[in-house]
């Protein structure tokens, strides 16, 4: 029986679910016997002068003549890729912020990649897309086919954004594939964690049960296992310490461990590890975070302590059971990047004098409330490093310490042990102190507490998970909380969220769009900037993040409507008449200083 063979289409009949990165949608005619030079001549890109400047400088270095027209300042490089996607006859894309499919990644080696200047973009059935500086390298196209086992389709894009992008997605930022022939990476910063490997008497020590117990046999790996797991864990800290990570999150899949860095609040995937190698690396993380390896089946918490370079970062580490294994997060904890300067955070006058004003005032409760991550407890810190200074007696009920602060007494719960927020509170009343931290207000009692220590002479610091500094007052008086307590203890409530700030280095300007320039009232700015996308930032646009802060401060009116038990609705009247900014006012301020985006305003603010 004769073979039959079916014609492969040359772009997939479905749609994937993420599109390929196309900047010309259809498939140019190429321009016969044309160089880039002259295209962009006909294009009116450059002039001739310019192209013959770029002609002498290409002789005296390897680069295409395209980049150097760029280096040179002469064009831009949406200009470049236009010309050459008409030159060659293939689309152009640009690879700045682009996130590519794993499974793309894993079915190009990155030696081939690197050697031919090649980026996987997308594997959609037999066809990889992928993003080539030289689409018409016949050769390179057949090492492709043969390395994938893949029809390939092309996409021309800069040398210099594809080199970025590999790095990214086989190096340390984007999504790498560990296998068990793992090198230890070069170019990262090394680790310094305690070499042991999980032996027997480890296992003995960190879970005081025999050896022979059939629960431990199942955790026993051999030598070459643990080492990669000993590599892989030193490349996943190197890598959320170099691009200044929150959060380190590794997912257990049906075949591979994710894993995903938390960066200015928004997740990036970095790898997918081997499903054999990642029983290993919890088991690693488990032992360092001084866990009970062999407890699948219950949540632990743990911490530990890596030397990374010259840095030295805090690892709050917390495990989940999931169907398909135990889920790790790790909390990243510098403490060389915590800001104590309330206006290096973010907060800016007239609102940083108002609470400067109050968290000297001698007693009552101060609420700083917004969801998870959003930079609660900076802002506390920030608070109290203000009042260290004035020698009063500050004493902190966290769970857990987060940072070490100097001139304070910080205290840690131990839920196991029955020391709650509430019991720590009662304690710490007769420890004699003027100001009190309390981590979170979790439940009524806590909250009764710290609203008799406020009426008490002690001035109280604590935290709330709620959606505006409004609502925290509704949210207070629905937990069972008197009237007259709450309008006698609180002085100021704090709602803040955290942006994400814009590259300085390559921020751009552009037009206000007529559509939104009635949001910046009578004070529309002169243009926006939003962040084009570059190493510095990993293409994203964004680099670090800023708070931002709404603050209902008590005064006799609003004591008045609490006691009433008015209407959220008339709360937030009376803070408006008495000047409050709300956070989207707040953030549009931010868009008009050109720190931040309008997208951010509405992600944050909506």
């Amino acid at each position: 029986m004769a073979l039959q063979f079916k014609p492969v289409m040359e772009r997939p009949a479905v749609i994937p679910a993420r599109p390929a990165p196309v900047v010309t949608p259809a498939r140019p005619t190429p321009v016969s016997g044309s160089a880039l030079g002259e295209v962009l001549l006909e294009r009116e890109l450059i002039t001739r002068d310019q192209l013959c400047i770029a002609i002498e400088h290409q002789r005296t270095s390897d680069r295409r003549i395209g980049q150097v027209l760029i280096d040179l300042g002469f064009t831009t490089a949406d200009a470049v890729l236009g010309a050459l996607s008409l030159q060659l006859g293939v689309p152009a894309t640009r690879l700045n912020g682009f996130t590519v499919s794993a499974t793309a990644v894993r079915a190009l080696p990155e030696k081939l990649a690197r050697k031919h200047l090649v980026v996987p973009l997308q594997k959609i059935g037999v066809m990889l897309q992928v993003a080539i500086a030289s689409p018409n390298d016949l050769a390179a196209l057949d090492d492709l086919r043969f390395a994938s086992g893949c029809q390939i389709q092309t996409f021309v894009a800069l040398e210099d954004e594809i080199a970025a992008a590999a790095d990214r997605f086989y190096g340390s930022g984007g999504a790498t594939v560990v296998k068990e022939e793992v090198e230890p990476p070069v170019a990262e910063p090394p680790v310094s964690i305690e070499r042991r490997a999980l032996t027997v008497a480890d296992r003995r020590q960190s879970t005081g049960r025999r050896v022979s117990d059939p629960v431990l046999t199942a955790v026993v790996f051999d030598e070459a296992t643990e080492q990669t797991a000993v590599r892989a864990v030193d490349r996943i800290l190197a890598n959320a310490a170099a691009v200044g990570a929150s959060d380190i999150h590794l997912e257990r899949t049906p075949d591979s461990l994710r894993v995903r860095l938390r960066v200015d609040g928004t997740f990036q995937e970095i790898s997918y590890v081997a499903a054999n190698i990642a029983p290993a690396i919890c088991a690693r993380l488990k032992v360092l975070a001084g866990m009970d390896i062999s407890e699948h089946r219950l949540p632990q918490d743990g911490r530990m302590t890596v030397a990374i370079g010259s840095r030295r970062l805090d690892f709050r580490a917390s495990t989940y059971p999931t169907i398909h294994g135990e889920k790790l997060v790790l909390r990243v904890l510098d403490q060389g990047a915590l800001q104590l300067e309330l206006g290096a955070l973010g907060m800016r006058s007239p609102l940083l004098e108002d609470f400067r004003q109050i968290i000297r005032k001698p007693e009552g409760l101060v609420l700083i409330t917004g969801p998870t991550g959003s930079g609660k407890t900076s802002t506390l810190y920030g608070a109290l490093g203000e009042l260290v200074e004035s020698g009063k007696n500050i004493t902190t009920i966290e769970n857990p310490v987060e940072y070490e602060l100097a001139g304070t007494n910080q205290g840690q719960i131990n839920e196991k042990a029955g020391f709650t927020f509430a019991k720590g509170l009662r304690a710490v009343l007769r420890q004699d102190p003027d100001v009190i931290m309390v981590g979170e207000i979790r439940d009524a009692e806590t909250l009764t507490t710290a609203i008799e220590a406020s009426l008490t002479g002690h001035l109280v610091f604590s935290t709330l998970h709620t959606n505006s500094s409004i609502g925290t007052i509704t949210r207070l008086l629905d937990m069972g909380t008197e009237p007259y307590f709450l309008a006698s203890a609180v002085q100021a409530v704090v709602a803040q969220r955290l942006v994400r700030r814009i590259c300085a280095h390559c921020q751009t300007e552009l037009p206000v769009p007529a559509g939104v320039r009635h949001l910046f009232g009578d004070d529309v700015p002169a243009c926006l900037r939003r962040g084009a996308g570059c190493p510095e930032c990993r293409g994203t646009g964004f680099a670090g993040r800023i708070a931002i802060y709404e603050m209902a401060r008590m005064t006799p009116t609003l004591r008045e409507l609490i006691l009433s038990r008015a209407s959220e609705t008339a709360l937030l009247t009376d803070a408006r008449e008495h000047h409050m900014s709300t956070l989207r006012e707040q953030c549009l301020a931010r868009v008009r200083d050109g720190l931040t985006t309008l997208e951010e305003v509405v992600r944050v603010t909506q």
